[in-house]
């Protein structure tokens, strides 16, 4: 049975000294490359991380001062005894998102917040296609 070793290769030729000291400066410089790269994307995610931060704060800041206007809607509701329902579901929607910003879930008693509508895509009018007899 024949053998299953794989045939040496020639020995690799040792490198001279400034074949060596070449490679040296090659790695060197990759090593740099590497590390200014890795310093760059550093600061760019924590400059990702800080803006979304300050984007999380505007939204619950917004989120505070609807739950506040819908409060006063509550509040001038029981009043006057009008719009009763409309401030009721207007403080509701307030509560959930303010709750889903500040817990990152929203409640389960929570209506689902409504999308707003993609405009739809206006399709290129053709000529009609010819109906058969």
């Amino acid at each position: 049975m024949p053998s299953r070793r794989r045939p040496k290769g020639p020995p690799p030729k040792p490198l001279s000294d400034a074949e060596r000291f070449a490679q040296s400066l090659r790695d060197s410089e990759e090593a740099d490359k590497r590390a200014k790269q890795a310093e760059i994307d550093r600061k760019a995610e924590a400059e990702r991380v800080k803006i979304e931060a300050a984007e999380q704060a505007d939204r619950l800041k917004r989120a505070q001062g609807a739950h506040q206007s819908a409060v006063e809607m509550v509040k001038e509701a029981k009043r006057t005894g009008k719009g009763a329902a409309a401030a009721d579901l207007a403080w509701r929607e307030a509560k959930a998102e303010l709750l889903e910003l500040e817990t990152g879930k929203r409640p389960a008693w929570a209506a689902k917040p409504v999308e707003p509508e993609q405009p739809a895509e206006v399709e290129h009018e053709s000529e009609p296609e010819p109906v058969p007899d």
